[in-house]
This record gives structure tokens, sequence and C-alpha cells, in this order.
């Protein structure tokens, strides 16, 4: 059964403020960016505009409507949460791994989005593990880097931030795919 989404309950306005929120306070680490707040400020708008759409064209399939939601507003969320690290660490050995890590976590949850539902939908009989190993050494690595350059930093105070952000935003780049799975198409993986 498809419920249709009115207006009202489409979250539009409470998830874009909740964005523009986030990217004020994320331009302000490790300081203050007028730039930066100009830009996540855009982002913000621009995925206002895309709920829109996606209320516009999908309202009469809930399930639906609110994956896209949540697809758009994770990912702005994760370019919001990796930015700070990238800002501290700009142009080091840290810097490039960071980018490496978001452009391997980027793309290889694509290419496992059905193998990453089926794992979030039941997690002990998948083959998820790969994966989450994968994950797990790139976490690894990339915290020995951020402890061994935290060292030479002039702001340690917004480290812990950073690299926390920074986790978030692999985390929500690894499910993110899972969102852009249709509701009958995650019904077939679910029940095989």
């Amino acid at each position: 059964m498809k419920k249709e989404v009115t207006f009202k309950e489409s979250r539009i306005i409470g998830t874009t403020i909740l964005l523009i929120g986030m990217g004020f306070l994320m331009s302000f680490v490790p300081e203050g960016n007028v730039l930066l707040l100009l830009f996540n400020s855009i982002l913000a708008l621009v995925s206002c505009l895309l709920f829109y759409l996606f209320w516009k064209k999908t309202r009469h399939n809930s399930k639906r409507y609110f994956s896209l939601l949540s697809y758009v507003m994770v990912n702005t969320l994760s370019i919001y949460f990796a930015i700070p690290l990238l800002r501290i660490y700009f142009l080091t050995i840290t810097f490039w791994i960071g980018i490496i890590m978001l452009i391997v976590m980027v793309i290889l949850p694509y290419l496992y989005s059905r193998e990453i539902a089926f794992g979030v939908q039941k997690p002990s009989k998948s083959k998820l593990g790969r994966i989450y190993f994968v994950f797990a050494i790139l976490i690894i690595a990339f915290g020995s880097t951020v402890f061994m350059g935290s060292l030479y930093t002039s702001n340690p105070d917004a480290i812990v931030f950073a690299v926390l952000g920074f986790v978030m935003a692999l985390l929500f780049l690894f499910i993110s795919p899972v969102f852009l799975i249709k509701p009958k198409e995650m019904n077939e993986i679910t029940n095989t």
C-alpha cells in the first residue's frame, strides 16, 4: 500500500533548517570562513529544492519519497562533516589520504549497494564482512596518519571534532546508496 505524503508531513522545512544549522556550525570549524558559510548555505538551499522536486514527483509513494529525502540529507551532511578535517590538514599527507578515502567511500558503496542493503536488513546472513573489513582498514590507516599529523597542527582543539565528523561522513557515504534502492527491489533483496 502506497501512502501519500502531504507537504506538512514531507519534512522539507525541518530538514532544510537542520542542514542550514549544520552547515553554519561546520563553517566555523576550525575557524570561521564566510565563503564556506556561503557554500554550505547554498548547498542546503539546493537540497531544499531537491526535496521539493522529489516531493512533487513521488509524494504518492511515501517510502520512495523519504528514501530520496534521506539520501540527499545524508550526502549533504557527509560534505559538511568531511570539510573541517580537510581544512585542518590542507595539502598534507593526511589531507590526501582523506581525499582518497572519500573517493573510495563514494565509489565502493554504489558497487555493493545491494549487499549493503541486505547486510543492514539481515546482518547475520550477509557477506558484508569484507566491505566492513575494508572500511575498518581505511579508518585505522587514516587514524594513524591523523594522530601523527595532530602533533604538528596549530589547532589541536578542533582535531577531535573534525576526526569524528570525518568518520561520520565516511559512515554516511557508506550507507547512502541504500536509500536509492526502490522499495520493491528492497523487498526482493530481503526476501532472498
